[in-house]
């Protein structure tokens, strides 16, 4: 998740920087393909939401070990920062997300939420925070390029899937993206856990909760022929998902946030795309149309310009 509340002077990019950005962009790229994997035959709101349990009880694991007994204490005002964090984040962004790939394309999907710094944004501007005319202009920009990618006839369905329901779907995924720049906004004015692997943990377990329970809503249900009617794939997609996706992948990007600039850390919104488009070209089948390439080349051009907006602010240039 990104994580405004830390330190933005640039620091030198050394070795192992650049081998938690390759992490991050890797495996934060590939998440896209991982849920897709997954959802072909697990229930889609019931597999990510245990998927979260799991990996808070991994995180728990770790941190009662490294930090001792009181590793996960926190105050009960940040407790509930996190469950609205959690619910917000990955409950309703993840969970419209999961849903959303059963129809959409994934590397699709990836391109309408690399929109997320410019949501961020425009969440700034409206709480008064200044913004350069070239932050501006990125916003405009990136709108450009989610209206291209979203316009009627400008893509075409998941393999097998509606071609119908291929639209609303889009929809929903823009607005739980928002919804994620609004939680990730939130971030610098709620309380939250000082220790950022604290917070991710407590989101994990808010956020498996949140997509069990609308879940069962949804229909899906809990029983032991849920695993054997797993395909392989799917099983193995989701191990990779709770121990790659949900704790290498967050580890690292935490680990980015404490040892180097926000701008660089955040340069993973206009890279993963283009690793899910690949992936899901290479490995799904994707179908992949000319509005597909100038609305997701619009978007992240308009991306780049807004972090190196945020950049130059924080540089106090």
């Amino acid at each position: 998740m990104v994580r405004c509340a830390v330190a933005t002077v640039a620091k030198r990019i050394t070795p192992k920087v650049w081998f938690a950005l390759v992490t991050v962009y890797l495996v934060w790229g590939s998440t896209y393909l991982g849920i897709a994997l997954v959802i072909e035959t697990a229930p889609p709101l019931l597999s990510m939401g245990l998927r979260f349990f799991a990996a808070f009880v991994v995180l728990s694991i770790i941190l009662l070990i490294v930090k001792g007994k009181d590793a996960l204490k926190v105050k009960k005002e940040e407790l509930l920062s996190s469950l609205f964090l959690g619910g917000l984040l990955l409950g309703f962004g993840i969970g419209n997300l999961t849903l959303a790939e059963r129809y959409v394309p994934s590397g699709i999907a990836a391109l309408i939420i690399a929109a997320l710094p410019i949501w961020v944004t425009i969440f700034q501007r409206i709480a008064g925070i200044k913004t350069r005319r070239i932050t501006l202009v990125g916003i405009f920009i990136g709108l450009i390029g989610v209206a291209i990618i979203v316009l009627p006839g400008g893509t075409g369905p998941a393999p097998g899937a509606d071609p119908t329901k291929v639209k609303f779907w889009m929809l929903m995924i823009l607005i739980g993206n928002i919804a994620w720049a609004f939680g990730t906004f939130m971030t610098q004015r709620i309380p939250i856990p000082k220790d950022p692997f604290v917070l991710t943990t407590y989101e994990m377990l808010f956020g498996g909760l949140a997509l069990t329970i609308a879940s069962y809503f949804n229909g899906e249900r809990f029983k032991l022929e849920l695993i054997n009617n797993m395909s392989t794939t799917s099983k193995w997609a989701w191990v990779y998902m709770v121990l790659i996706g949900s704790i290498v992948g967050y580890g690292a990007y935490i680990w980015l946030l404490n040892n180097t600039s926000l701008s660089l850390a955040s340069t993973y919104a206009y890279v993963n795309p283009v690793i899910a488009v690949l992936l899901g070209l290479l490995i799904l089948n994707e179908p992949v149309d000319w509005p597909l390439f100038l609305g997701g080349a619009v978007v992240l051009s308009g991306v780049a310009l807004v972090v190196s907006g945020e950049r130059l602010t924080s540089l106090g240039q």
